[in-house]
């Protein structure tokens, strides 16, 4: 979940209703909220499904839809603004688009809210820049035709933002704040990718920092150039279309900005809204009450949808709609979750207990192992730490923590010693659970025992018994895996097939949890 925050007196200000009633159309639509007398703020607690919502705008637009139907469309004027993209660009991030807005009017507040929108839309729409990263720029510091490429980390030298001094790219990666955190993102690439203007000014070290001399909103700003630049093309395009609008509601005038790629050229926001058509009989099948198409387009217009006979319009704004579930989720918030009337499935079916693996847990728990339960949503940070790169991301997760199939059950191991590190040692615990690696869905086991000592034979014996128990023999191979010591790791094989690794958890991976004990674990598939 995360919070945003918003002075009571600006909301009131652009959605033209009182706090109470603010409070109740924000419940009711999904964004709990609760006052903060001291700041007279409001403490918006939002789902990462409604980026949009991110900003104040964009929930004074949803109360403005739900008590008012009112619909509002956005163009952008044409604009004579270039950004030339170098094909240099296309291995590392290969995507931006862009938008220039004139005539705002920023206070000190609205310049606070932009910044929280920016960050709350890099960290979850942006998969902490991972996805995309965004950069706002005051328009009359830079000079276009700009050009988005990459340069050697030695070449690139600038003052960026809330930093002492005018430093390298290097320097910035290893003592900036932004560059400690999403350094990891493009340091292993022999040239970085930067954005720069007519003269040569480095604007930003994408997707890291701005430069403090072009990419600083103050109040003297009036005009605003936007790039939203990463490796997903309908993400950006959201962020970018979500801040466009933003900006737009607060009175600015959007243009439009022509990015030309090296064979291909893309005039950017695309504020068009996308048609889509919602069947009557399907929306009342899944909600289980009868509604007419009358009935579905009233309470599509409180959700922000204009309707087209049996299509509804899904705003440019709206990221989140992928799918006609997503706009017959919106039509249940409008007709009310308490309306509904729970009712008994009108079948039934009996269950049986999965003993599959039955064998496999009592050898385990005979030796002492207590079994653990995870789940099998991770994150590729949490993956990262024990050595893997690479997992099955969710499309639109719900959250930071979990944004990825798990494609191994050690990091969870390690996880849970971590957890219960005060709860005194030795501690012996194993999984089976449910893995996603090579395209597949499978059946891992893992067990893992961590002390102030222990021998590679002792913990060797854990995995003999165990297979003895499953009547197979097995062998083992030196190999060389980033999550275990090189000296005491092995590949597991069964009939000449490899079915997991055994090993001496690295002294490095222990440490990156905070374990400061030796732990061998082993991973096989069942």
């Amino acid at each position: 979940m995360a919070v945003v925050e918003f002075l009571i007196s600006d909301f009131e200000k652009l959605c033209g209703f009182p706090k109470d009633k603010i409070i109740e159309g924000l419940t009711s639509i999904g964004a709990p909220c609760e006052e903060e007398p001291e700041t007279k703020k409001l403490l918006v607690e939002l789902t990462p499904n409604r980026p949009d919502w991110f900003a104040l705008e964009g929930l004074a637009r949803s109360l403005r839809a739900y008590y008012k139907k009112e619909t509002k469309y956005y163009s952008a004027k044409k604009g004579d603004y270039v950004v030339l993209v170098d094909e240099s660009v296309s291995k590392i991030r290969p995507y931006t688009a862009c938008a220039v807005v004139k005539n705002l009017k920023f206070t000190d507040e609205r310049i606070i809210d932009m910044v929280q929108v920016q960050e709350k839309l890099n960290a979850t729409l942006g998969r902490r820049v991972k996805r995309f990263g965004m950069g706002i720029y005051p328009l009359h510091q830079i000079s276009f035709p700009l050009r988005y490429t990459t340069m050697k980390p030695e070449e690139i030298r600038y003052m960026p933002l809330n930093y002492a001094h005018e430093a390298g790219a290097a320097e910035i990666l290893e003592k900036h704040p932004k560059g400690q955190e999403y350094g990891h993102i493009i340091k292993n690439f022999g040239k970085w990718p930067v954005f720069l203007d007519a003269n040569n000014e480095v604007m930003a070290l994408i997707p890291i920092v701005n430069s403090a001399k072009t990419g600083q909103v103050d109040l003297s700003t009036k005009d605003v150039f936007i790039e939203v630049t990463g490796i997903d093309g309908s993400a950006i395009s959201a962020a970018l279309n979500i801040v466009a609008t933003m900006f737009a509601d607060m009175g600015g005038e959007i243009h439009s900005v022509e990015v030309r790629y090296p064979k291909r050229k893309v005039t950017t926001p695309d504020l068009e809204p996308k048609k889509m058509a919602i069947d009557a009989k399907k929306t009342s099948k899944i909600l289980g009450v009868e509604l007419s198409q009358k009935e579905i387009s009233s309470l599509a217009a409180r959700m922000g949808y204009d309707s087209r006979g049996s299509s509804v319009l899904v705003p440019p704004f709206r990221a989140d709609v992928i799918h006609e579930v997503d706009v017959i989720e919106d039509i249940a918030i409008a007709y009310g979750y308490n309306k509904f009337e729970p009712t008994l499935p009108n079948f039934f079916s009996t269950g049986k207990k999965n003993t599959k693996n039955d064998a496999t847990r009592r050898a385990m728990e005979g030796m002492g192992f207590l079994e653990i339960t995870t789940f099998i949503l991770t994150n590729k940070e949490k993956l990262s730490r024990v050595g893997f790169a690479n997992a099955k991301e969710v499309e639109n997760p719900a959250g930071m923590e979990y944004t990825c199939l798990r494609p191994t059950l050690l990091a969870d191991l390690i996880s849970t010693f971590e957890i219960n590190k005060t709860k005194g040692i030795p501690q012996r615990f194993f999984e089976i659970g449910t893995v996603f690696s090579d395209d597949l869905e499978k059946t891992n086991l893992i067990f893992g025992v961590i002390d102030e000592k222990l021998e590679y034979s002792d913990v060797k014996g854990f995995l003999q018994t165990l297979m003895m128990e499953r009547g197979e023999t097995f062998e083992l191979k030196k190999t060389d895996n980033s999550a275990f010591d090189s000296e005491r790791a092995a590949d597991v094989f069964v009939e000449g097939k490899r079915i997991g690794v055994f090993g001496r958890i690295n002294k490095k991976v222990l440490e990156g949890f905070g374990l400061g004990f030796e732990a061998y674990a082993c991973e096989i598939s069942l």
